[in-house]
């Protein structure tokens, strides 16, 4: 096969490559921009349906504002009812007040809802008044006055006088209800923990449409009202089943997701949820596939539009190939001779002067260009390794300077018969080697108590030799991270405050029981509260004076992460007002490479005794 053919071929196959790569590139676009284009609308949608319910149920606050602070109604509710004809008056201006508000202040309630009122049966007036239910009130009226007997006892009933407000679905009418507690402030009757009456504004299922934005957002999207249980109140009429909104519903977190995407039963859904007063909840779907079904059009157009472009290209290369056949043949024999770059003639590159060829050689040159550079970036990368190794090595000569340099002070107070300065600097060496050697591994308890004994030799000369150390090890097997007695001796020796005219005692037991390790560190020290130190390993508010450093609670936190189960520190008082610290080590839970990252952010610092 000629070279012609090879770089048609070669070009239509690129082609269809470029097609179906930009053909995804395209769709992808499309589909981001349709989505995100439906996400504002379904936003705008969202946010005008919440005002529309918050106007809704705000219309019905005002309506019980009136009821709870109407000084007149107040007065007939206190009415004994003593005189007949004046009860039936107080009775007729009980309906002719709530009428008034219930007409005025909730919009055109006389088309769109019906308003109930529920007087407790304890107020003298309301024996006068029917008792009917929301299930059999046989009245037409939009606004109708009851007494409670017959609903105390139903569920929606009991749900309002316990949580004021309470939306709910009254199934046997097939309306949406929001029930109100009203305590009227002027009434002076007989009392009532429930209150002085219950509100009830109720709007047919077939009119939500009118009380909330019924334009979709796509022609598959749809919206549920639910109230903080997750309890469907409303679907609106659309193919989206109730169980869908209630699987939205759970996504959310019951109500903490504002927008989130759901996949269900092979379909997704764009969601939105917001919440509006007294406890609703509105949450919109909108279907995945209707936003693919609006890039469907844009993608057809635009692959016939591609399509043709492309044919007319191929074309175009077909002629165009014969005349560059032949200096891609000497083009390619030139690059083949290339064997090392930065010695390389790029004239020889130089074969044609089509302007495609020219394109290539300049092309192929930067290429040379761009390598030679890498190589010289590499060979620049190699000098500053072996400098930073050569840094490195020096880096390990300082730590043996400062011991060279301690043992020479160590002779020179030996010289001069300062054995006690001769000691503190031959303990403090012995201590920097113990702490630069496996900071973070597991060493032998008899390892850690030996470092304990140089901190204390150190400290003994400023306490005039009144620190002791005592030690009783039952098990010398015992293995115990590195640094986890040292931090509660140094708390003892610095912070503690002993008796008058005793010595600071320090006493260390370690023994096993069983598969479990146990260490105690005990002073004679007063003063200091052991549950205020148990609550700050714990993260948990005390009133101790926490100082920065490798306190307790790093002490606490290092043994979980070398131990499971019920491992750490626990702090206890003696009877004389001395302090324990026990150190719980679980052996069969012992981790071989504990992970650090695991440690708290917050280590604190030593807790002051």
């Amino acid at each position: 096969m000629g070279i012609r053919k090879k770089i048609f071929y070669i070009t239509a196959a690129v082609m269809l490559s470029v097609l179906l790569v930009s053909y995804g590139v395209m769709y992808l676009y499309f589909y981001h921009v349709m989505f995100e284009e439906t996400v504002i609308r379904q936003r705008a949608s969202v946010e005008l349906n919440r005002q529309m319910a918050d106007n809704f149920v705000q219309s019905v606050y005002h309506t019980a504002v009136q009821l709870v602070s109407d000084k007149a109604l107040g007065g007939y509710l206190s009415n004994p009812c003593t005189d007949p004809l004046e009860t039936i008056q107080m009775r007729e201006a009980v309906k002719t007040q709530f009428a008034h508000y219930a007409t005025h202040q909730v919009i055109d309630s006389t088309y769109y809802y019906r308003s109930t009122l529920f007087l407790s049966d304890l107020l003298p007036i309301a024996k006068t008044f029917e008792s009917y239910t929301l299930d059999n009130n046989p009245y037409a009226a939009s606004n109708v006055v009851f007494s409670d007997t017959n609903v105390q006892e139903e569920e929606w009933y009991r749900e309002t006088v316990k949580r004021t407000v309470h939306v709910f679905t009254n199934e046997s009418t097939d309306e949406f209800c929001i029930a109100r507690k009203i305590i009227n402030t002027y009434y002076i009757g007989p009392y009532d923990s429930n209150g002085t009456a219950v509100m009830v504004v109720s709007v047919a299922k077939n009119q939500l449409e009118n009380v909330f934005s019924s334009i979709p957002v796509t022609a598959g999207s749809g919206y549920a009202i639910l109230d903080d249980d997750g309890k469907n109140l409303y679907c609106s009429s659309t193919g989206i089943g109730c169980n869908v909104y209630e699987s939205a519903w759970q996504a959310s977190g019951c109500g903490e997701q504002d927008e989130f995407t759901l996949s269900l039963d092979g379909e997704k859904y764009l969601a939105s949820n917001c919440q509006a007063q007294y406890g609703i909840h509105l949450l919109f779907l909108t279907p995945n596939s209707d936003i693919t079904a609006s890039v469907k059009p844009l993608m057809a157009t635009y692959s016939l539009i591609f399509a043709g472009i492309s044919l007319v290209l191929l074309l175009a290369i077909y002629i165009l190939t014969g005349r560059l056949s032949r200096p891609l043949i000497r083009l390619s024999a030139a690059i083949g001779e290339v064997r090392d770059t930065r010695n390389y003639d790029k004239e020889k590159l130089h074969v044609s002067n089509e302007k495609e060829l020219v394109i290539l050689e300049k092309s192929f040159g930067q290429l040379i260009d761009n390598v030679n550079r890498l190589i010289e970036d590499i060979r620049i990368q190699d000098e500053k390794e072996k400098r930073s190794q050569l840094r490195a090595l020096q880096a390990q000569i300082n730590p043996h300077f400062i011991f060279n340099a301690m043992d020479m002070v160590n002779w020179l107070a030996l010289s001069r018969n300062c054995d006690d300065i001769a000691s503190i600097v031959s303990s403090i060496a012995n201590m920097m080697r113990y702490s630069i050697t496996n900071a973070d591994g597991m060493v032998a308890i008899s390892q850690e108590i030996a470092n304990i004994r140089e901190f204390i030799s150190v400290y003994q000369l400023r306490h005039n030799n009144r620190l002791h150390l005592d030690t009783s090890v039952d098990n010398e097997d015992i293995s115990i991270p590195k640094f986890t007695l040292q931090p509660l001796v140094e708390n003892s020796v610095r912070h503690t405050k002993t008796v008058d005219g005793e010595d600071l005692c320090i006493d260390i037991h370690a023994w096993k029981e069983g598969r479990t390790a146990l260490i105690e560190v005990h002073d004679n020290g007063r003063g200091c509260d052991a549950q205020e130190l148990n609550r700050h390993i714990r993260y948990e508010k005390t009133t101790l004076q926490v100082s920065s450093g490798f306190g307790i609670r790093n002490v606490n936190e290092r043994i979980a992460l070398w131990y499971h189960g019920g491992s750490g520190l626990i702090f206890r008082n003696e009877e004389d007002g001395s302090l324990t610290v026990r150190i719980i080590l679980d052996i069969t839970q012992e981790k071989e490479n504990p992970d650090k990252s695991s440690l708290p952010g917050k280590t604190g610092g030593k807790a002051e005794k």
